[in-house]
């Protein structure tokens, strides 16, 4: 029995609920757009929308003429409109279907208490109208208000679209914003995973490079400790040797003195006398011409020859550290260098790894050579790999060191820089170092360097200047390379 009564409850509560969901669906399809309340004494505009009497009058204010649909905008010609009899009967009774619920159950339904909270905080009224000026809600009693004296109002269905639609500007500006945000992530992204392939790889080479050294000095440290106890083996040999001669000798005669001790010592003077022809043969020694021996400062002891050690002496590191650029990658290299000057002859060294500069006039018209400018190729370009080589500078106030293109301009005064196929350091007046770029890049290093280090690697893009006394990086060119580079060189007289 029980049972049945609570399926006749529930079955109840979900019939007030049904009931409850339709008034509340009826009640939306008979709100006013301005006021958001049933229809009260609804009335209809030429445009077939319907408002409250009482929202329109108060929408179109004093306006004569030129006044709007405040639904659709639409202009109409006059301030008219006709009773909608029809539409106010259904919200009558749509309004007596509400109080019926109210009083069986005791509260208002949802639709209400939404509404409720929809009023004006200053006159209590429904929230009907938006002002543009002050963007805000506000009743039909704030229209005639000071504050909102000859301001412009929108109803709450125009104001929502059409501020909606702004908002969806600024929802597509910051859809663009994201999108480009995004690919500049993607971009960094990429840029930090080079930047780890890129030390990923240096770093293996850094350690290969040094695992190489590591493997040579270990093997050297090893070769030059054995070659040491090698030596030591074949000088140590004769003189341990001599040394058991000695301690044998040295027992020997510890044994003869203490015989002679105790023969000597003896009380008996008679067996002493006896005794004595044996004592003297057997502890007098005597030489060639029979003559007592005196001694043994004749021995000769065995000495080690010290200059055999001098090469595991300091410094011993020298050698090693020479012999170790035979393993370094690229090895350092003087270029060959090629005299390329017309006006004035380079004359190579012997070596062909120095020049100096001839008053010889030279007539030729060689298209290698330098017209201008006193200037000298390496002999030997370099299309791929890495390679090192030095200059040395010394004092020189002014000079240029660095990579030429092989079809780089060479008929004219120079103009270097890697858009006309130069990658050069230089000097000026002593103290004005700078790479040759647009513009130039000045320079600072801590001390004038003597010896400028080059090294290329072909492949990789890269020119790189040291001071090659310290190693320390002057400057640095990247680029792509398609054809011969050589070593460039240029000194003042």
């Amino acid at each position: 029995m029980k049972l049945k009564v609570q399926r006749i409850t529930e079955a109840g509560a979900a019939t007030e609920m049904a009931v409850s969901k339709h008034i509340l669906s009826l009640s939306e399809d008979l709100t006013c757009s301005i006021c958001q309340s049933l229809f009260v004494e609804p009335v209809r505009l030429d445009c077939e929308h319907n408002f409250c009497k009482s929202c329109i009058q108060k929408c179109w204010g004093k306006q004569r003429q030129a006044v709007s649909c405040p639904e659709c905008q639409q202009l109409l010609p006059r301030r008219s409109f006709t009773s909608n009899r029809v539409l106010a009967n259904l919200c009558e009774k749509t309004r007596q279907l509400e109080l019926k619920v109210e009083e069986e159950h005791g509260e208002k339904l949802d639709g209400d208490t939404e509404r409720e909270q929809c009023l004006c905080e200053k006159h209590g009224e429904k929230l009907i109208l938006f002002c543009e000026n002050d963007e805000i809600l506000i009743c039909a009693s704030c229209l005639d208000s000071p504050p909102h004296l000859a301001h412009r109002f929108l109803t709450l269905p125009v104001a929502v679209e059409r501020y909606k639609d702004q908002l969806k500007l600024s929802l597509d500006s910051m859809e663009k914003e994201k999108k480009t945000q995004s690919e500049f992530k993607q971009q960094q992204q990429r840029e930090i995973s080079e930047l780890e392939q890129l030390t990923g790889s240096l770093e293996q080479d850094i350690s290969a490079q040094f695992a190489k050294i590591h493997q040579y000095l270990e093997e050297k440290e090893k070769h030059l400790i054995e070659e040491l106890r090698k030596q030591k083996e074949e000088d140590l040999q004769p003189m341990e040797e001599n040394l058991r001669r000695i301690e044998e000798e040295l027992t020997s005669l510890e044994g003869k003195i203490a015989n002679l001790c105790v023969d000597i010592e003896q009380q008996d003077s008679v067996s002493f006398l006896k005794e004595l022809k044996r004592l003297r043969e057997s502890y007098l020694d005597k030489g060639e011409d029979g003559e007592d021996d005196e001694g043994s400062e004749d021995v000769e002891i065995p000495e080690f020859p010290t200059e055999k050690y001098a090469g595991f002496r300091d410094p011993f590191l020298y050698p090693v550290w020479k012999a170790m650029k035979r393993i370094t990658s690229p090895v350092s290299a003087s270029p060959t260098l090629v005299s390329t000057t017309e006006r004035r002859q380079l004359v190579l060294s012997e070596q062909r790894s120095s020049v100096k500069i001839s008053k010889t006039m030279l007539v030729s018209n060689n298209l290698e050579r330098f017209s201008e400018t006193l200037c000298s190729l390496g002999a030997q370009g370099h299309t791929s790999g890495r390679h090192y080589w030095e200059v040395e500078v010394g004092d020189k106030t002014d000079w240029e060191v660095g990579v030429a293109r092989e079809s780089g301009n060479r008929k004219a005064d120079l103009t270097l820089g890697p858009e006309h196929d130069y990658w050069a350091l230089r000097l000026r007046n002593g103290d004005g170092y700078g790479a040759l770029e647009s513009p130039l890049v000045p320079l600072t290093p801590r001390v004038n360097p003597r010896n400028i280090g080059v090294f290329l690697d072909y492949e990789g893009g890269q020119v790189s200047f040291y001071d090659a006394d310290d190693m320390s990086v002057l400057h640095t060119f990247t680029d792509t390379f398609t054809e011969k580079l050589f070593p460039y060189f240029r000194s003042a007289l």
